[in-house]
């Protein structure tokens, strides 16, 4: 029996059509799949070479574009360089007195401001005539009442640098002066909530400049210049001027008036006497067909001769 099945599944296996015919199969299928998928990889492959070449170009054109800007970024900076320099020249050279004799316009500027309600006072005058001036607060009184100087901001008047604390510049270094300079930088800007660059710097007193050695002067304005600045005085204030009587704001008033001129840079300070009298002396001015503003409105004014 054993060896009639044995002798049957031999008979078998000789009529099937074997197992190498079925890998033979198997592995042309294999190898057609293979060449199909390396031909559609080797056409991607092609494709993709298409389209990177115009983008390759593209890069290579980009890239002498940013060569070439950056030529001109060198000229330009260069050239900028040149102008910075020439700039701190002039700055440490021009002490500002005064504008253009040939403009109607005037400066209204106005120092200190320790007392809020004074301040407010003179920006209420100051908006009834849609005038813009430039105070010069100390950088203390800043910190003290920044609202104050927020609304001045807003109300479109310019804030000039008069140190933090006020003191006389010959009577400190020159690293006490740096300190005093960016002292008052970082109050205002504190106090406004953003950066803020004026281009006036108003000495405590006139001190160093319209008294001192020539060469501290010198000195000063050096440091001045590099702080990117120029140092403001003024040709007419009532203060120092009538020091030897009665100080009202009758008399403030008619001293402007007497000694303004096209041009000229009127200081007052936050005083009672000098705040009563700034609607007079506004309105007065204009009456002589003189326009109050602020400095950069003064030195920026054209001739009208």
């Amino acid at each position: 029996m054993e060896d009639e099945y044995n002798s049957r599944s031999s008979q078998l296996r000789k009529k099937s059509p074997g197992r190498p015919v079925i890998y033979f199969i198997i592995t042309l299928a294999v190898a057609a799949l293979g060449i199909a998928f390396g031909v559609t990889q080797f056409l991607a492959a092609q494709s993709m070479r298409e389209e990177l070449q115009p983008l390759e170009e593209r890069l290579d054109q980009v890239e002498q574009e940013n060569e070439r800007l950056k030529e001109q970024y060198d000229e330009i900076y260069e050239e900028n360089e040149k102008l910075r320099e020439e700039n701190k020249m002039l700055r440490s050279e021009t002490v500002i007195d005064h504008g253009s004799r040939d403009t109607n316009k005037v400066a209204i500027t106005i120092n200190n401001g320790m007392k809020a309600e004074l301040i407010d006072q003179a920006l209420d005058s100051l908006g009834e005539y849609d005038i813009q001036a430039t105070l010069f607060p100390m950088g203390s009184w800043v910190e003290r009442q920044p609202e104050v100087w927020r609304r001045a901001v807003k109300e479109g008047h310019e804030l000039g640098n008069s140190t933090y604390s006020h003191p006389p510049l010959t009577r400190i270094t020159a690293e006490q002066v740096s300190a005093e300079i960016n002292g008052w930088q970082e109050a205002v800007e504190e106090a406004l909530g953003e950066p803020y660059h004026t281009y006036f710097f108003r000495p405590p007193y006139g001190d160093g400049f319209l008294t001192g050695p020539r060469e501290q002067k010198e000195q000063l304005q050096e440091l001045i210049a590099e702080k990117g600045m120029f140092a403001v005085l003024w040709d007419v204030e009532a203060m120092f001027a009538l020091r030897h009587g009665a100080y009202t704001s009758e008399r403030i008033t008619e001293h402007v008036l007497a000694n303004a001129r096209g041009g000229s840079i009127v200081l007052l300070h936050f005083h009672p006497e000098d705040i009563a009298a700034l609607p007079a002396i506004l309105s007065g001015l204009r009456d002589q067909d003189l326009e109050p503003c602020s400095l950069s409105e003064l030195l920026l004014a054209e001739s009208q001769t």
